[in-house]
This record gives structure tokens, sequence and C-alpha cells, in this order.
């Protein structure tokens, strides 16, 4: 059987990758909230969850969504609208599991540091180092994707992946 051609795609651009971005970040949200529905009627009636099994829960929906979408299709759910797909850098193959989950983890550190970035702000708590070091990591990362020759964000770089826009 003759392996189908890979489609042609260009450098996705930033501002696309964040609309991206935002659209899977709602869609994580909604199935944090379908997920967390069993979890309440369990805990109503057998008693307080453990907090640390709450939060594997949900990095075990992000990491299922997120990685399993890049290795097995190239593209998430909010990737898709706009004919975003990852793929190894230079080369254009799909995604290792590997390089998917080294992405994923980034990712997750790269989101992480800015919701406290955010909070901290929201408190008006910036001055210690602390504050600095949330900001800075998501400042890098979107440096990296401006100022690299293949937009590659920091999470791309480290996972030795991109993001093209397939054209038709």
């Amino acid at each position: 059987m003759a392996e189908a051609a890979r489609p042609k795609g260009r450098l996705a651009g930033t501002g696309i990758r964040l609309i991206a971005g935002a659209y899977d970040a709602c869609i994580l949200v909604g199935l944090g909230f379908l997920a967390f529905i069993p979890v309440t009627v369990a805990e109503h009636s057998l008693g307080i969850i453990p907090h640390a099994f709450k939060v594997m829960l949900l990095f075990s929906i992000a990491f299922a969504y997120f990685a399993g979408f890049w290795h097995k299709a190239g593209a998430t759910t909010g990737m898709r609208p706009w004919k975003l797909r990852v793929a190894v850098c230079g080369t254009g193959e799909p995604v290792s599991l590997l390089a998917a989950s080294i992405r994923f983890i980034v990712l997750m550190l790269t989101w992480l540091a800015a919701l406290m970035t955010f909070v901290y702000m929201l408190y008006r708590d910036t001055g210690h180092a602390l504050f600095f070091v949330c900001a800075l990591l998501p400042v890098i990362s979107m440096a990296c994707m401006m100022l690299t020759p293949n937009r590659q964000s920091l999470h791309d770089l480290i996972a030795g992946t991109s993001v093209y826009r397939i054209e038709d």
C-alpha cells in the first residue's frame, strides 16, 4: 500500500497559535468539569478525596488530550479549524509520543507560569523573585516564537517540533 503524501504547509503565525491555544484551554476546562462530576458525587458519598488525586486526574486529562492528539492526529481540536499541525521540525514527520510528551510538559510549565503571573498581578504581589521567575518563562517562550527562524516556542524548541499551517 502506497504511503500518503504529507500535506504541504507553511509555518504558523503567533496570533493563530494563541487563538488555537485559547480554544484548547476552553475545551480542557469543559473536560475538567465533566471529569469532576463523578468525583464530586463520589466525594459527597464517600468523604473527602485527596487533593493529589484531583490534581493527577486533571494532569492526566490534559496529557491525554494534548499528547494523544499531537501524536495520533498531529493537531488538537483547537488547532483543526485553522488547519494547524504539529510536526518534527525540518522533516515534517509526525510527532513521536516522546516528543509530544516533552512538548506537553514544557507547555504546561509555561501555562502554569503564565497563570501564576496573572494571580500575582491580580493580588498586587509582584515584589518578590518568584513573580519575576513566573513572568519570565512565558516571555521567553513568546520571544522564541517570534525570533527563531521556524517560529518555535520554547516547548517546540525543546521537543524538536514546529507548528505548520496546512495549505489547501
